[in-house]
């Protein structure tokens, strides 16, 4: 019985795997995954690489950020209707590719927060985390969602977060997570406005 050494699946034809790594510490590689991590060339690619080659080819303009806790940090700016910052990066000794975006309340919701009893911010509480409970995905699919409540300096905002491994992240997935995102900070900002001005 042969394991993928990237999914971990099990192989059961010899002609549905490759060899994968160095030479004397070769792995065997089920062919989808081989296909994710080789170009049209049959040469190795790093997902940094890739996820560029998809940016490019869906006409996505993004800038790097030099960080050196990640193996790469891309800024997607102005996506969505919302014309949202959304961040691609992996961590330093770290499987997951992770994209998001922060958002922050806006001066005039955050006094109308300010301005709640106690009994209409336990209410909003319990809306805003009714909300959160809906960006859960199916996990069967690979891809992880999170979030975090998050304040700065008085101001109230969330981080919100999709996470896959790499050797799962394809050109597909990549533009499904995409999608998800920028659904999401639209749904957000639809969500507060609609609840903090009732």
């Amino acid at each position: 019985m042969v394991k993928c050494c990237l999914c971990e699946t099990i192989i059961d034809s010899g002609l549905l795997f490759g060899f994968w790594g160095p030479e004397e510490k070769a792995k065997p590689i089920c062919i989808k995954c081989l296909k994710r991590v080789l170009d049209s060339d049959g040469k190795d690619t790093g997902i940094r690489q890739r996820i560029e080659k998809w940016l490019a080819e869906e006409n996505i303009s993004f800038s790097g950020i030099n960080e050196p806790k990640h193996v790469f940090h891309f800024t997607l700016e102005e996506m969505g209707p919302l014309k949202m910052r959304i961040e691609v990066f992996q961590e330093q000794n770290s499987p997951d590719i992770i994209m998001g975006f922060m958002t922050f309340l806006s001066k005039d919701l955050t006094f109308t927060i300010y301005r709640f009893s106690q009994k209409e911010k336990e209410k909003f509480k319990h809306a805003v985390d009714e909300f959160l409970s809906t960006l859960r995905v199916d996990y069967r699919t690979g891809i992880r969602v999170g979030y975090e409540i998050v304040s700065e300096k008085g101001h109230y905002g969330a981080k919100y977060f999709i996470k896959t491994r790499e050797h799962e992240c394809d050109k597909e997935k990549f533009l499904k997570m995409l999608d998800l995102t920028k659904n999401t900070g639209s749904r957000s900002d639809e969500f507060l406005n609609q609840t903090l001005r009732n």
